[in-house]
């Protein structure tokens, strides 16, 4: 028992350790977590996804839609509508040949295929025929591949020489004679839509399979580089367009590989024009549409299907089931807008975070723990609004995630040592309470200048008196603390407090109040409430 109170003594003592040395000390532990967290462990994500997806479905502006950019729909009413005379999907593909041709001499500026024409017909071989030689005559459709991931390269036989047209940079010259990259994909089985213009058409959601970022190339192991279908749309459009995608700024995972750039959501799911494919059959074959079918001249095509019977929906951070078409006609908008979110670094968000951490304990130091009460709950808040204003004005978003955290955990872990602090300077050892303690002890009570009262940085700065120059003494009195954003009710009583111990300290403390004492006429007290203790001398400040 003797060694349990024991512990428990030297525990509650560690209270006494000076506040600079332990402030210092966490600026110390919280700049090693960081480190550690961004070099080795990386357990912190940064982005907050929950918090990000919120801050994306509430922006205050977000870029309009490009009007140049309309969705031809394999929607329900489609399916229904050309089942009659099709059956269901896929349906033969002389279907989508007509569709293509008739688009096509309208001269828009893009095709863009949300298919994968990754396996014949065989119930149907003159429906491949006939779009293998509507691919032939299209000048600005682009088709899509499915890459399938890296770790099966070494399994495949494809190269650049199968799907020319989907590199766009080649190998590093250090792999000149050696065995090129080799990729692992699922490619369009028709001749010349193979021959055509490919992009890979991956969406790579996050761990909770949300879709925020979106990979407009990947480099290969041996330097050479494929280009996603936005990038084959935006390189025909403008070399602009297509070098500014080239040097998109990789933004690299805990395993080091790209995860893509942020999208530059629009404001709502369904932002962009939508013709159902059936009007468009039906006006090339020459029939009449039940709706108005507008011209494609200037256009940039996007054909795919917003139909949940299909099964290419996904959550991305605006809903939870967005059509791929919608999230493909986004990304092709935002490549050829040179719409980009870039990220700030982690060495970024950790460096901001070391920074704040310290600023805190220089301002800890000079105002006290106290001070900065509003500042747990107003500077967090203040960051993430930062982040937020960033994602709606600023090409770049500031994840201050990090920083917001950090801060917080800093400013909690102060608040808690300084409660742990006060409740060792305002309560009175054990051993000055036992009823056969001969300690004599003596009061100083004291009253602030200008009735400021001695709650939270009045109380820290008596107890770093205390600590400096008086450590065997103690502060007595009313419990007038109060945290941020509560008020005193007793503010007159706040303005007076007590402090109790050795005489000699306590004449050495008063040398260095900040203003000047009188000694009073000598009292003694043989039974003082409570304490029973002697008290053999009272020492008080002057009234100002």
């Amino acid at each position: 028992m003797k060694q349990v109170i024991t512990r428990l003594k030297a525990f509650k003592n560690l209270a006494a350790l000076p506040i600079s040395a332990v402030t210092w000390v966490l600026v110390i532990v919280f700049s090693v977590w960081i480190i550690l967290d961004l070099t080795y462990l990386k357990v912190s994500s940064g982005l907050s996804q929950t918090t990000y997806d919120a801050m994306v479905k509430n922006r205050l502006y977000a870029a309009p839609p490009d009007p140049r950019l309309v969705i031809v729909d394999i929607d329900e009413s489609s399916l229904a509508r050309m089942s009659k005379e099709f059956g269901r999907w896929p349906w033969p593909r002389d279907t989508l040949a007509s569709v293509q041709d008739f688009i096509e001499r309208e001269q828009p500026l893009a095709i863009v295929w949300d298919i994968a024409f990754a396996d014949p017909d065989r119930l149907s071989p003159g429906g491949d025929a006939a779009f293998n030689e509507s691919a032939s005559r299209s000048k600005h459709s682009h088709y899509s591949v499915i890459r399938l991931p890296a770790t099966n390269d070494d399994k495949s036989q494809l190269s650049r020489e199968n799907l020319p047209t989907l590199w766009v940079k080649e190998a590093n010259p250090e792999y000149a004679g050696k065995p090129l990259s080799k990729l692992a994909a699922i490619v369009p089985v028709l001749p010349n839509v193979a021959a055509g213009k490919l992009g890979f058409n991956n969406g790579y959601p996050d761990s909770d399979g949300v879709l925020r970022r979106y990979r407009y190339s990947e480099t290969l192991v041996d330097g050479s580089v494929i280009q996603s279908t936005p990038m084959s749309v935006a390189g025909d459009l403008s070399k602009t367009l297509f070098a500014a995608l080239m040097n998109v700024p990789q933004n690299l995972d805990k395993h080091g590989v790209d995860s893509g750039t942020l999208i530059a959501w629009r404001k709502s799911a369904d932002a962009y024009t939508k013709i159902s494919f059936a009007d468009v059959f039906d006006k090339s074959e020459g029939g009449k549409p039940k709706a108005a079918v507008p011209s494609f001249t200037g256009k940039i095509v996007v054909v795919g299907s917003t139909a949940p019977s299909l099964h290419d929906i996904h959550p991305t951070p605006l809903v939870s089931f967005q059509a791929g078409v919608e999230s493909l006609a986004t990304v092709t908008d935002n490549a050829i807008n040179h719409r980009f979110i870039l990220e700030v670094p982690r060495w970024l968000q950790a460096l901001i975070a070391l920074a704040l951490c310290v600023t805190l304990a220089f301002l800890v130091r000079r105002f006290g723990i106290a001070s900065l009460d509003g500042a747990l709950v107003i500077l967090p808040g203040a960051l993430l609004g930062i982040s937020y204003l960033s994602l709606n004005f600023l090409p770049v978003f500031l994840d201050l995630q990090l920083a917001a955290s950090a801060v917080l955990l800093f400013l909690a872990a102060l608040r808690a040592w300084n409660n742990f602090r006060r409740n060792y300077w305002c309560d009175l050892p054990a051993d000055w309470l036992e009823p056969t303690s001969t300690t004599v002890l003596h009061l100083m009570p004291i009253q602030s200048l200008n009735h400021e009262p001695f709650a939270d940085t009045g109380l820290d700065h008596l107890m770093d008196l205390l600590e400096s120059h008086a450590p065997h003494c103690r502060v007595v009195g009313g419990d007038a603390t109060s945290a941020w954003p509560a008020k005193l009710r007793w503010t007159e009583l706040a303005c007076h407090a007590t402090l109790i111990g050795p005489l000699e300290q306590l004449m050495h403390l008063a040398q260095h109040m900040p203003n000047t004492l009188a000694t009073s006429p000598c009292i003694e007290l043989t039974e003082p409430p409570l304490t029973k203790v002697k008290i053999a001398q009272t020492i008080f400040r002057s009234p100002p």
